[in-house]
């Protein structure tokens, strides 16, 4: 799905994944602002959102994460690359944990594409957010990756542009 940039791709994901209140969605404690704040936009709708600590070193833990998982949680959301510091996390160990538990993963992969080889596939994840101008792209052009038959709800409405999923 074609987006405006990073910003809209990362609400998109987490407001159009997450489902209908109520649930759990976890997001690393070192999340870029535009997943903090979709974060925030889902706990005044009604769902309970909570942070992944992350080691001395900034990895998600996740053995944490593994403690947090519950039948509530709907969404797990974790950058690919560290904006502030370039920390790499184990997207794909995370993904793989998620998926045998039968709940959504995003990464927000903008730091990451177009600086290493990023394959959606391999990373096993549901959802995958970049944005152009990180690979010498122009401004205003992002994406929001979604693996085929994961349910995305619309945020903007107006138009059936991109199958329905943005006007």
């Amino acid at each position: 799905v074609f987006t405006s940039g990073a910003t809209e791709a990362n609400n998109l994901a987490l407001l159009g994944l997450a489902g209908k209140p109520p649930g759990e969605v976890l997001i690393s404690a070192i999340e870029h602002l535009s997943v903090l704040m979709a974060a925030k936009q889902l706990m005044d709708r009604g769902f309970s959102v909570q942070p992944i600590p992350v080691t001395a070193d900034g990895v998600v833990r996740l053995d944490a994460l593994l403690d947090l998982l519950s039948a509530r949680t709907r969404l797990v959301s974790v950058m690919l690359g560290n904006n502030e510091t370039g920390v790499m996390q184990p997207v794909d160990e995370i993904a793989a944990i998620c998926r045998s538990r039968r709940i959504l993963v995003h990464t927000d992969a903008v730091q990451a594409v177009g600086k290493i080889p990023v394959d959606f596939t391999q990373l096993g994840v549901d959802a995958l957010s970049l944005t152009a101008h990180k690979f010498d792209g122009p401004c205003g052009i992002g994406a929001l990756l979604v693996r085929a038959g994961v349910p995305l709800s619309t945020i903007l409405f107006g138009g059936f542009q991109q199958l329905g999923e943005r006007p």
